[in-house]
């Protein structure tokens, strides 16, 4: 799913310059021991931007020791990977890149002169005043739990809303994903029949009384 990075952003209430190669951190103040925290979104890299949860205002990541103060929501891992899309790429040309082709399917390696080229670009951008908008989230981590493409959208809504009200609550965010849509892969010793990459949803509902089964009488 694509994403417009700058209208993500205005909608969630960041006002300063983000740009290839910028690092901002988005404190949280909240009242009460070991409930503020803060959002970093990190540009360093061009080609890619990661909208990230932490504990604590600074942005720093804190050691185990300081984690355990903090609710588990804090704890575990919550962040977005949004990659740049070059509006010159069509989609055959993004689809190579990305080696979903022939080759084993893995491209390889960018060589340090690649990347080095690829950051001159980008701030070469920045100076023309010409800033990357367009992005697709490639991955979605909410408190340790991988979010499936189909839930991209109601998330990054709910997170640019809690980002306006510098409060973000990772359990809201998980709940936005409603009834995780995941693929099912099969353990390794079943061999697989039929689709084993169909789509399942996860009924809450269906699901309550699993191995629940009355007596008589």
């Amino acid at each position: 799913m694509r994403v417009n990075v700058k209208q993500f952003l205005e909608e969630a209430g960041i006002t300063e310059a983000f740009y290839p190669g910028k690092r901002l951190v988005h404190a949280c103040r909240q009242e009460g021991q070991f409930k503020s925290h803060s959002v970093v979104l990190d540009w360093r890299n061009p080609e890619k931007i990661r909208i990230e949860l932490r504990a604590g205002l600074t942005g720093k990541e804190l050691s185990i020791k300081e984690l355990k103060s903090y609710p588990v929501s804090f704890q575990t891992p919550t962040y977005v990977d949004i990659e740049i899309v070059n509006d010159n790429k069509d989609d055959d040309k993004e689809g190579k890149s990305t080696g979903s082709g022939g080759g084993g399917g893995k491209s390889p390696k960018k060589s340090l002169e690649s990347m080095r080229s690829l950051a001159s670009e980008a701030f070469g951008s920045v100076r023309e005043g010409k800033i990357p908008e367009m992005g697709k989230i490639v991955e979605m981590v909410i408190m340790g739990t991988k979010i499936a493409a189909e839930a991209y959208g109601k998330v990054m809504g709910v997170l640019a809303k809690q980002l306006h009200h510098a409060k973000i609550q990772a359990t809201d965010l998980l709940a936005q994903a409603g009834d995780f849509v995941t693929k099912y892969t099969p353990p390794a010793f079943m061999a697989p029949t039929g689709d084993e990459q169909k789509v399942y949803k996860y009924d809450r509902e269906k699901n309550a009384d699993i191995g629940f089964r009355p007596g008589p009488g």
